[in-house]
Formats: C-alpha cells, structure tokens, sequence
C-alpha cells in the first residue's frame, strides 16, 4: 500500500470515518502537526466537520533525538514508554529538562498556529489524526489532552499504523482507526507515501488559511 500523499490518504481514511464511526454533528477533527494537518484538512473538506489542531512533542533521547522514549502535551504531562525510561537510565530531572525544551517549541507552534489556543472539546466527538503511527505517543498526549478538555469520546485515525497498534491504544481512545495495518517487521510512516516531504510552517499555515476560509477551520471560543 502506497499513499501518493497525505491528502489522498485522508480522503481514504475518510471514507473509514464514515463507515465505522457514528460521528455527531458535534464532531472536531484535530490535526497533530505538522504532517497531520493535509490528512486532517481532506477529512474535513470531505466529512464537512471542523477541524483544529493539537500541538504536541515527541520527547527524544538526548545522545538521539530521532528515538522517541515518550510524549508531552500542551499542558505539559507526559507519557512515558517506561521500558525505553528504564533502559536508557533516564532520571526525572533528565525527563523534565527534555519535556520543557519541547514545551517550548508548543508553545511557539501554537502561539503561530493558534494564537487565540484551542476550540472547545467539552461533551465533543474528538477524532485526532496524524499522517500514520509509529511508536504512537504523539496521538497518545494528543488523546489525554482531549479527554483533561472534557471530550466525551475521543478517536485516533490514521492512514497507516503497525498491525499491533490497536493493542497500544485499547485503553487510551475509544475508539482506534487505521486504513492500512502493515506488517513489515521493519516499520517507517513514510515507507507508505510517494510523497512524504516535512511540511514547513508557511504549509500549515496555508492549511489553516484555506480551512478558515471554507468555514471549516474552528478557532478558540
């Protein structure tokens, strides 16, 4: 299975969406930045729901930060893969320090993306997307930080995600949605799109742009 783009593989995962979940017309669709957003921005042009975004970070180790051990969300908690913590020795303070270098990069993002913060979630359908699943726990902060703004059912969907996904995620979304499980041992996202360039911050904020001006992009309230 290969994605030409992100915005294919969100009118796919689109048609997912309409399938397997009751989506209420109380419904919001939340990006996680920044290759979330097209996949995002096609599920709300063809759902005609509105859409946001969730800024959160991966939380890297610090000898390689392209090796995520965990997450933080815009409210600062963390989740934690406590077996990667434990075997790399990680202390608290290690943990912390790292937390709040990537907190500083939210709160940029959302002071660009966002600058007057997040839509209301209070009794809401929350469906987070991102462009595909690998560890999982970017979605995983973006699910907690949803619940802690009072979603009544968050879901997490995803054009791509390892076959064990659901597994990670049984007790943390209520619902967990992925186009194509793949079972490649050896697993990237962007092993599945033809096109997987990282998006700058002048793409997301055309996104943005062209969801505010079709009335689908939902700012704060």
């Amino acid at each position: 299975m290969t994605f030409s783009g992100r915005e294919e593989a969100g009118l796919l995962l689109a048609g997912v969406l309409r399938e397997k979940l009751n989506l209420s017309d109380n419904t919001l669709i939340l990006a996680i930045p920044r290759g979330g957003v097209p996949v995002a921005f096609a599920i709300s042009t063809e759902l005609r729901f509105p859409m946001s975004l969730v800024i959160v970070r991966k939380l890297g180790l610090p000898w390689n930060e392209e090796a995520g051990f965990g997450a933080v969300d815009p409210d600062g908690s963390t989740y934690l893969d406590q077996d990667i913590v434990n075997s790399a020795k990680l202390d608290s303070e290690s943990i912390r320090n790292i937390a709040d270098r990537e907190l500083k990069e939210i709160r940029r993002r959302e002071s660009k993306f966002l600058p007057s913060g997040y839509p209301d979630m209070e009794n809401r359908q929350v469906v987070v997307v991102d462009d595909g699943i690998a560890t999982g726990y970017t979605a995983i902060a973006a699910c907690g930080f949803a619940k802690r703004r009072g979603a009544k059912m968050v879901a997490v969907a995803v054009p791509v995600c390892p076959s064990d996904s659901d597994l990670r995620f049984k007790d943390i979304s209520d619902r967990f949605i992925c186009y194509h499980r793949a079972g490649e041992f050896s697993f990237a996202v962007g092993m599945f799109y033809r096109d997987f360039h990282q998006l700058s911050d002048d793409e997301v904020m055309s996104y943005i742009k062209k969801a505010s001006e079709m009335g689908l992009f939902e700012p704060s309230v």
